[in-house]
């Protein structure tokens, strides 16, 4: 396999490098070793995400050793746990996390794909939703907050349907220090719970504090509400959009909510209550504190978002 010394890292390539992929290797690292956001693009067909994978991953082999000794996962393990029982990040790392993310998780499957084709085995894992992820034979038919609310209720230890997949998870992860050495996708981990019984959804939150590189669509750093969940150090943390296509429209989209036509109706009827009050202060005592006319424009506003 063809190694290539990047701005003094040595790099491994799985083939021979084209002129473009070098440039733009270099330009990844450049704005690693830098500190410094970079938005890149090369043409279709030059294999952006092996490169973008190999040139990061030889950057913070660079800094030290994967994640992947015994020793060190164990101690990620058998040392504190958070409330809701996910690993604390490594205490006595202060290397880099890798968080790679794209716009789905078929493109995230292909990017683990291009992962194998490399040298680099980094700790990793992939985090997925519950409708991807549980295999409860009730609550892997619900959607949404009915199937959330439902996980809840039975992960609750004092339940009479505690989950027994969820109970499994720590155990597992306890034995199996060497999950995630090598690449694993949503599937595996499907495929992991079926066969040994630990609930995939907890099985990759508990593992994700405990890795070099986490994968995840964009929806998991966008959205306020999955951010705040992984109670990831972002001030040590490497973020990766691949494919940022779709970014500013999934940004608008986290940054917008929905009202009722109900609600809509409501204000209206009292933008114009606020008119007739105004209208009537100044008849009857000449108060001009408040000016009708932005009421007015106000309740204007407002029927405009109904039509």
């Amino acid at each position: 396999m063809p190694t290539y010394k990047i701005r003094g890292i040595n790099l491994d390539f799985p083939f021979e490098a084209y002129d473009c992929q070098l440039v733009y290797m270099e330009k990844v690292i450049q704005s690693l070793q830098t500190r410094c956001n970079a938005l890149l693009e090369s043409p279709t067909g030059t294999g952006k995400t092996l490169c973008l994978l190999c040139a990061t991953l030889a950057w913070r082999k660079s800094l030290g050793s994967f994640s992947t000794s015994q020793s060190e996962i164990r101690s990620h393990i058998s040392g504190s746990q958070h409330s809701d029982g996910s690993l604390p990040q490594s205490q006595g790392s202060k290397l880099p996390t890798i968080i790679y993310t794209s716009r789905t998780h078929s493109q995230i499957r292909q990017v683990i794909q291009e992962l194998k084709r490399t040298t680099y085995r980094p700790k990793m894992v992939v985090l997925g939703s519950r409708e991807q992820l549980c295999i409860h034979e009730e609550v892997s038919l619900l959607r949404g907050k009915a199937q959330t609310n439902a996980c809840h209720s039975l992960c609750k230890k004092r339940t009479k349907r505690y989950c027994a997949h969820f109970s499994r998870v720590t155990e597992f992860v306890k034995n199996n220090p060497g999950l995630g050495d090598d690449p694993i996708d949503i599937e595996d981990l499907v495929n992991i719970g079926r066969s040994c019984g630990p609930c995939p959804y907890y099985l990759s939150r508990d593992l994700h504090k405990a890795v070099d590189i986490l994968f995840a669509p964009y929806n998991y750093l966008i959205d306020p509400g999955n951010r705040k969940s992984l109670n990831i150090e972002w001030n040590n943390s490497i973020l990766i959009f691949d494919e940022a296509h779709n970014l500013e429209g999934l940004c608008a989209d986290a940054a917008s909510f929905d009202l009722p036509s109900s609600l809509l109706t409501a204000c209206i009827s009292e933008a114009k209550t606020c008119v007739d009050l105004s209208i009537a202060r100044r008849e009857k005592s000449s108060d001009k504190s408040s000016n009708p006319d932005n009421f007015a424009i106000l309740r204007g506003k407002v029927s405009f978002c109904l039509q």
